[in-house]
């Protein structure tokens, strides 16, 4: 009796197993993993050669937007007041990123564009007018540096202003149309402004590279240095207001 009790457990384990070969559990398959993507990680940085030291810039300081008046021409000085006019058809759009370190250097990199108000629209606090095509100021590609950028506003292009210790020194004039002539273009007949690359990430962002050389001075063209080697990287979130 035994013994046939035996059997039967056996028969019943050798079935179980049976089953199971038959059958087998199947584990549930789990969804990859998505790695992060390294270029989501990268910050705004700039770097650059000037009297023969290389400077490097990690710290974002600012960024932001700004409007001015387009194509400004003086009518007349009243006082010691100048009286100007302008493009009313017109806006100088600009976005400016301003990069700094530990050791007092800085730089703000200024796009610089006109447009017909027909192709902007009003920010949400209807205070400035943006581009309707933000990534239209980041094309791939050279850009010129505007040289009477607060002065006219007449040039499309970059503008390069330093700070800390050397602060002053910059790409374009002095703002008055009275007291300082335009600088002379040949300031920046070497100088050279080019957007290498304009890459979409993941999450809806943009990364873009440029490389530049500048001549850089006082607002009236004198005390002239050169930036060589210049890098620069920055993240644009076009669906940002100050993008």
């Amino acid at each position: 009796m035994k013994s046939k009790s035996l059997l039967a457990i056996a028969i019943v384990l050798f079935s179980l197993a049976a089953c199971k070969k038959d059958n087998p559990i199947e584990k549930p398959i789990q969804p990859p993993v998505e790695k992060p993507d390294p270029l989501e990680l990268l910050r705004d940085s700039a770097s650059y050669t000037l009297d023969g030291q290389k400077i490097i810039l990690t710290e974002t300081n600012s960024r932001g937007v700004l409007n001015g008046k387009a194509n400004k021409k003086l009518d007349s000085v009243v006082k010691n007041v100048e009286y100007i006019s302008d493009d009313q058809n017109a806006v100088m759009f600009g976005r400016f990123y301003s990069l700094r370190n530990d050791n007092r250097n800085s730089i703000t990199i200024t796009f610089l564009k006109k447009y017909n108000k027909s192709l902007t629209t009003p920010t949400p606090t209807r205070i400035l007018f943006e581009p309707i095509d933000k990534l239209d100021l980041f094309t791939i590609g050279e850009r010129k540096f505007a040289m009477d950028f607060t002065r006219n506003n007449s040039q499309n292009g970059v503008a390069l202003e330093l700070g800390g210790n050397e602060y002053g020194l910059q790409t374009y004039g002095y703002s008055s149309l009275v007291y300082h002539p335009l600088l002379n273009p040949e300031l920046q007949s070497q100088s050279k402004f080019e957007i290498i690359n304009l890459h979409k990430l993941k999450s809806g962002k943009y990364i873009i590279e440029a490389k530049f050389n500048a001549s850089v001075y006082l607002g009236d063209g004198s005390n002239v240095k050169k930036i060589e080697n210049g890098y620069l990287r920055l993240r644009i979130d076009t669906d940002s207001a100050y993008f």
